[in-house]
């Protein structure tokens, strides 16, 4: 017999054991007896998992500073799909720092979109800040993902509904005063249709328009740009922006906003020609510094939970520094997880459903074509392709 002085014991199976009987008081309530185990299991284990349900126990007793604690070491060791976040997000809202519980909310959104408490957390901290256009973004994917249609949702849901039947009637007015040349009476119909409809693409892109056709460039800015961030392949707006941009002397976002317009103009030459010697005119406007305006621009948006102007302003910074890449190309792809986590979503539930399809797994196919028609647009080829494949098993 072969003997040694080390081996290694596989105690997984009493790991197993003591985690279920940890939530197993942790499903009782018995929070203090399902924090004894998990304390006990440090000895032997270390996982973000454990980390998080010893976090979960302090929240719930009400010790929030070793739950913060325990909460962002799970978060050290899982950075992206970690639940921490939603519990991280409340302790702060319940110190009453808006900003990082909305950064941990957003966090929490990224991972999990259809969450609907994340949803409806951030829209109504968004409001508390003032921010209508961020509130309203997330009081309507609330409404899309709430499974509990009760007294809260039905109290948001009749008021979204009727500011969004009041942007749409004040926008047809604008629009038929614009047909009858009155800029000055479609400007007011717009401003209350916007106030209202915050997140219409049609209304901010139209309202654009029309202060920039009264030369007034300010204005235009606001609206164009907000356009922009419900629409970022808008032709139309990327070139009014950059006029607009132009006529205020603002050179480097007008040179960072030809830069994004050039790829959607390739299949027109002579566009693609003007647009490229006006970058080319552009670039000599400013200096090879210029990008750290942007890049404080950026800070300041983060800093104030401005999420869709942070990621235009950090954009910009690379774009006009490309060495930039490294220091803010990270906070850039956390942005747009922050902003539009469905896609990435959507992509990987098609990919997925799509081999179990061929392997005629339907039913588990039918799984994540459903998360995809959860996630996307009724009118999205995604959510076109994705009811196609569901298959009645």
């Amino acid at each position: 017999m072969v003997s040694s002085d080390f081996y290694v014991q596989d105690n997984s199976d009493l790991e197993n054991k003591k985690f279920e009987a940890a939530k197993s008081n942790y499903s009782k309530g018995d929070y203090n007896a399902a924090l004894r185990i998990y304390l006990d299991m440090l000895n032997t284990s270390m996982s973000y998992k454990l980390y998080y349900e010893i976090g979960r126990c302090y929240y719930k007793l009400n010790e929030y500073l070793p739950a913060e604690e325990y909460f962002k070491k799970s978060v050290s060791l899982e950075g992206f799909k970690n639940p921490s976040y939603l519990y991280l997000g409340n302790i702060f809202y319940k110190k009453e720092d808006l900003t990082r519980a909305i950064e941990y909310w957003a966090n929490a959104y990224a991972y999990k979109p259809d969450d609907e408490a994340v949803c409806l957390n951030l829209a109504t901290s968004y409001f508390s800040k003032g921010m209508k256009f961020q509130s309203v973004f997330y009081y309507e994917k609330y409404l899309k993902y709430a499974r509990d249609k009760g007294g809260s949702y039905s109290a948001i849901k009749e008021s979204i509904d009727k500011c969004n039947e009041l942007g749409r009637e004040f926008f047809q007015k604008a629009q038929r005063a614009i047909s009858v040349k009155d800029n000055k009476t479609a400007i007011e119909y717009l401003t209350f249709a916007v106030k209202n409809l915050p997140v219409s693409f049609d209304i901010n892109h139209l309202l654009g328009k029309v202060y920039l056709e009264e030369n007034d460039n300010m204005h235009a800015l606001i609206y164009l740009k907000q356009a922009l961030c419900l629409d970022n392949k808008s032709l139309d707006v990327l070139q009014k922006l950059s006029s607009v941009f132009i006529n205020v002397g603002d050179y480097t976002s007008a040179y960072c906003t030809m830069r994004r317009l050039l790829p959607l103009v390739l299949h027109n030459q002579q566009e693609y020609l003007r647009t490229l010697h006006l970058i080319k005119e552009l670039n000599s406007a400013f200096d090879e510094l210029s990008y750290r305006g942007h890049k404080e621009w950026g800070d300041k948006y983060y800093g104030d939970n401005n999420y869709h102007m942070a990621l235009m302003e950090y954009e910009n910074t690379i774009i006009l520094n490309d060495g930039m890449q490294k220091e803010v190309g990270e906070r850039v792809e956390l942005l747009k997880s922050f902003l539009n986590p469905e896609a990435r979503i959507i992509k990987a539930c098609l990919e997925k459903g799509g081999e179990l399809y061929a392997d005629g797994d339907y039913r588990k196919a039918n799984k994540y074509f459903s998360k995809v028609m959860l996630l996307s647009n009724e009118n999205s080829s995604e959510y076109k392709l994705a009811k196609s494949r569901v298959v009645n098993v």
